[in-house]
């Protein structure tokens, strides 16, 4: 989805340490350096047909646009919201906040909110529960966040008034994606697809992100990625990584009860996916996640939502 993939940044380098000296009052003074924040805000507004150019602004402009029936724009500027939130994210981190910080994090929590409103709109309602609950889990990480807390009521005010309409509650006979939100724009996503001649086998695709801003704004991201061919047994998939696979799916086809040869490990990596509840796969690692073969700070595990957009 276009809301997904606007940008992917976060708080990973120092400052940039360039200065500038202007005249003032008969005596040279230093302008500060713009920091990563700013030069992150720039790039983002930088674009021709950029629609907004601050996190309040996108919002309203978003909700009005999607009151007028207007759906495609709406998307469009609450996508630029949460790009511009997350940049009042690194913001208030480099500002050492916490009031600040506070803010930062209900606008991104209400991002979520917007967006999960745009997909409710199309009718995408397993994507619309996504960014609900996603915002959701924002609060949970932060459960004595006052202003947090207003956002989270209102995605659990869109979520409930949803919650039972058109809930995928198996695994489609199609396959489905997942997708997990990390921060900065960034998604973690893991296709599941039946395998054609092969009952009861799914082929798993996923793609990791760990997102970073480099010291001139620019977007980048770590990232690693999982093929392997499962069985579910009872609603659990465990597939054993190993970095000399190639690039051909791992088979991972057989059942594995045991985890106490990979649990505690530094030199074994074995990640499990568990259908845990409808429109949910739960992912964790056992073993060393830096032997999962993945790039700096990238990891799989994490809970994901159905998303049937492309």
């Amino acid at each position: 989805m276009n809301v997904k993939t606007v940008v992917a940044a976060v708080l990973v380098a120092l400052l940039s340490t360039g200065a500038v000296l202007v005249p003032a009052w008969g005596y040279a003074a230093t302008q500060a350096p713009e920091s990563r924040a700013d030069l992150y805000r720039r790039s983002l507004l930088s674009g021709k047909d950029v629609p907004c150019r601050t996190n309040a602004s996108c919002a309203a402009l978003g909700v009005a646009a999607l009151e007028a029936g207007q759906v495609q724009e709406a998307q469009t500027l609450v996508a630029m919201e949460a790009a511009l939130a997350e940049a009042t994210v690194m913001q208030a981190a480099e500002e050492n906040s916490p009031k600040a910080t506070s803010s930062a994090r209900a606008r991104v929590a209400m991002a979520l909110v917007h967006q999960g409103d745009v997909q409710q709109k199309l009718g995408a309602l397993s994507d619309a529960r996504a960014y609900y609950r996603t915002a959701i889990g924002r609060g949970d990480d932060y459960p004595g966040d006052a202003l947090l807390g207003r956002a989270v009521a209102a995605a659990r005010e869109r979520l409930e008034a949803i919650s039972e309409k058109a809930v995928v509650s198996t695994l489609p006979p199609g396959g489905a994606r997942y997708a997990r939100y990390m921060f900065f724009g960034a998604w973690n996503s893991i296709a599941v697809k039946p395998v054609k001649g092969r009952h009861g086998v799914y082929r798993i695709d996923g793609d990791f992100v760990y997102p970073t801003v480099d010291a001139q704004g620019e977007a980048s991201a770590n990232m690693g990625s999982l093929s392997a061919y499962v069985r579910f047994y009872d609603g659990v998939a465990r597939v054993v990584v190993s970095d000399s696979a190639g690039a051909a799916p791992l088979d991972a086809t057989g059942r594995i009860t045991n985890l106490a040869p990979y649990d505690k490990r530094e030199d074994k990596c074995l990640i499990e996916f568990r259908l845990s509840a409808p429109e949910t796969l739960d992912v964790s690692t056992h073993g060393a996640m830096t032997e999962c073969g993945f790039g700096a700070n990238v990891s799989a595990d994490g809970r994901y939502y159905l998303m049937t957009g492309s």
